[in-house]
């Protein structure tokens, strides 16, 4: 059952995909690439829908069928395989698509760059308070419905991924929050949000952070992915979201989870 249910997921999750890109090729967004022929065009759409399929897609079919990565399988090639991926794609993409500027291709511009990546910093802070205001509201709202809510969910198992994360070293801790705040801010915000638009570009942020399987988790995530497309949005370049995102990361990382680790029963 659990096999059908993702297949059809993973289907509903690729017509997502193809309806937001379907859409910015009626607006001419992916026009301004400026492929010098059909060919380099075809081979890029196909790297890109094989990215989004591995990356979004998968993950989120995953998430929703209750599947858990297992972590005894984990290394230090796997962590980062997804944003090695996702490396690939977009010098791949910009190779293919002729572009001469590299800092306009992934929005890295800036006319203040220290003042953008300062103000990213308070960003970041500020969509924590957020998260846990959004986060406190729906659990209370969810506890208000359901008050069997602890015996009936099993007190809150926390995910295999989650207590991996925090058991490992400080040295590749600080290396996932720095390749995540790169690597995903350049994919999602500079390269996915300029083609498909801040609200498809948010979901597709949350929907690949769905192996973590938790709904408080996701809500956080999509929290701050939408806080990081309206500052992308507002500041046109990728330098505050990218430091917004570590500072989100690092409290995560460092307080956040062990916080919630800690607090659950049986570990």
């Amino acid at each position: 059952m659990n096999s059908v249910t993702f297949v059809l997921l993973v289907v509903a999750g690729s017509l997502g995909i193809l309806l937001s890109f379907a859409q910015a090729r009626s607006r001419q967004v992916l026009a301004e690439d400026g492929f010098a022929d059909a060919g380099h065009r075809a081979v890029a759409m196909g790297l890109l829908a094989g990215v989004l399929l591995l990356t979004v897609a998968i993950p989120f079919a995953a998430g929703f069928v209750g599947t858990q990565p297992e972590t005894r399988e984990l290394s230090l090639v796997s962590v980062f395989a997804v944003h090695a991926v996702l490396l690939f794609f977009l010098a791949c993409y910009y190779v293919l698509s002729g572009r001469r500027s590299l800092s306009d291709f992934l929005k890295l511009k800036s006319r203040r760059p220290v003042a953008d990546l300062s103000v990213g910093a308070l960003i970041g802070l500020a969509g924590w308070v957020l998260t846990i205001l959004v986060a406190a509201l729906l659990l209370g709202v969810w506890l208000l419905v359901s008050r069997r809510f602890r015996t009936e969910t099993g007190s809150g198992s926390v995910s295999p991924m989650i207590v991996w994360l925090v058991s490992q070293p400080l040295w590749l801790k600080v290396l996932i929050i720095v390749s995540a705040m790169v690597v995903e801010e350049l994919f999602f915000r500079s390269f996915l949000q300029t083609r498909v638009g801040p609200v498809a570009a948010t979901l597709m942020f949350t929907a690949a952070h769905g192996v973590y399987g938790q709904p408080l988790v996701l809500v956080g995530i999509l929290v701050i992915s939408t806080v990081l497309s309206i500052t992308f949005a507002l500041y046109r370049n990728v330098l505050p979201c990218i430091v917004a995102h570590g500072v989100f990361d690092a409290i995560q990382m460092f307080i956040v989870i062990p916080l919630f680790v800690r607090a659950a029963p049986g570990l």
